[in-house]
């Protein structure tokens, strides 16, 4: 027996959910699909939430737009999502510290400062007492403060996005995995898991790392078009005494306050598959790069590690749109900036599957970029 619907998502993670919802929200009927046990498992549970595209980016260009226009929706897409779920994501508006914590850095920190100015954005250079003043626990030779990187707890954020998409009556079908596409005189038209077929006219890869292994043989991409990159974490638990008010980014770690004392330490950058072990070297080197930068966390108390796979395409760019393939859309490859390119990848394919004018110029994240004549080295390395 085949079931039908109007639009197919495959992968529960942030992304996917928040396609879903968009999608039913215009009053199609959607169905999504996830590999795991339950949706939102992978990297959107394995961030750390961070709303920063002036933080991640060396350079203007399309990502740095699509990042910034997408954190521009972030104050609209919490409130609408506490509207609809009761669910408080913990947009924070705080800020980020980019802290030189070596002299070496100072250089390269303003120069990120003036192109940065220079394209319309609020950065401001903090001397050492600046920063001892704002954040009494860091050590640094400056910093530079950028008050509009943001963060949301992402773990709130997928649960969320599970509440929106239930409420919606969008069903998540879990143990999706081994799923098919299925295909009709050229045309994906449906996918079948475990010999239960479901047909509709779009279909959406939004699995994240998994996403090349369903469809990249179909389209003719280079076998690691999306790969994984792994990214180990640790979490500790702040004593009363000691708190962090900004997220504090250097060239090595980052730390991000939660609202209930926790402090997300983060992240590793390792191309080993998919592998999701953490390791005593990962963790040794996060803790290490965490109390070089605030000695005092050597109080804090260790209460989880973890490891989290990012999907980096090879391009360094997510894929979002439609394939060469009819009926099969793409939004991958988002590998460092997922939470951040929630709601513009949402939006994205909500106006190009309604045939409306998307929301920012689409031709340097189209899948069909991936030519013969176009494609890069599948082993660059991944951004640090």
């Amino acid at each position: 027996m085949t079931q039908t619907c109007d639009a197919i998502v495959i992968g529960g993670g942030v992304i996917g959910l928040a396609i879903a919802r968009a999608l039913a929200r215009d009053g199609l009927r959607v169905t999504v699909f996830e590999r795991n046990a339950r949706p939102g498992g992978e990297a959107s549970w394995a961030a750390a939430g961070m709303l920063a595209p002036q933080a991640e980016a060396d350079a203007p260009g399309p990502l740095f737009d699509l990042c910034l226009k997408s954190r521009s929706l972030y104050t609209d897409f919490a409130a609408a999502l506490w509207e609809e779920t009761r669910i408080d994501i913990e947009l924070c508006p705080a800020g980020t510290l980019l802290v030189a914590s070596q002299p070496e850095d100072v250089a390269a920190l303003h120069a990120k400062l003036d192109w940065q100015t220079a394209a319309g954005c609020h950065a401001e250079w903090l001397s050492p007492s600046d920063v001892q003043n704002l954040e009494p626990l860091v050590r640094s030779h400056g910093a530079l403060y950028l008050p509009d990187d943001w963060q949301v707890e992402n773990r709130r954020l997928t649960q969320a996005l599970i509440a929106a998409v239930a409420a919606a009556q969008v069903p998540i079908h879990c143990h999706s995995d081994g799923l098919t596409l299925c295909l009709e005189k050229g045309r994906v038209v449906g996918v079948e898991v475990r010999d239960e077929r479901w047909s509709a006219p779009v279909v959406i890869n939004a699995a994240g790392s998994w996403a090349a292994q369903m469809s990249a043989n179909l389209l003719g991409l280079p076998a690691r078009v999306i790969r994984p990159i792994r990214g180990q974490m640790v979490a500790l638990q702040m004593p009363v005494s000691l708190r962090l008010r900004h997220v504090i980014r250097t060239s090595q770690v980052y730390l991000v306050p939660r609202r209930d004392q926790r402090l997300i330490i983060g992240a590793t950058v390792e191309d080993v598959g998919y592998e999701k072990a953490v390791t005593a070297g990962g963790v040794c080197s996060l803790l290490s790069g965490a109390l070089a930068t605030a000695p005092p966390l050597a109080a804090a108390s260790l209460i989880e590690t973890w490891a989290g796979l990012r999907p980096l395409a090879i391009d360094h760019l997510p894929l979002i749109g439609e394939t060469a393939l009819a009926g099969l859309w793409c939004a991958t490859g988002h590998y460092r900036n997922g939470v951040l390119l929630t709601p513009i990848t949402a939006e994205i394919i909500r106006c190009l599957v309604q045939q409306l004018p998307p929301p920012c110029e689409m031709a340097p994240f189209s899948p069909r970029r991936f030519s013969a004549s176009a494609m890069v080295c599948s082993d660059a390395t991944p951004p640090a």
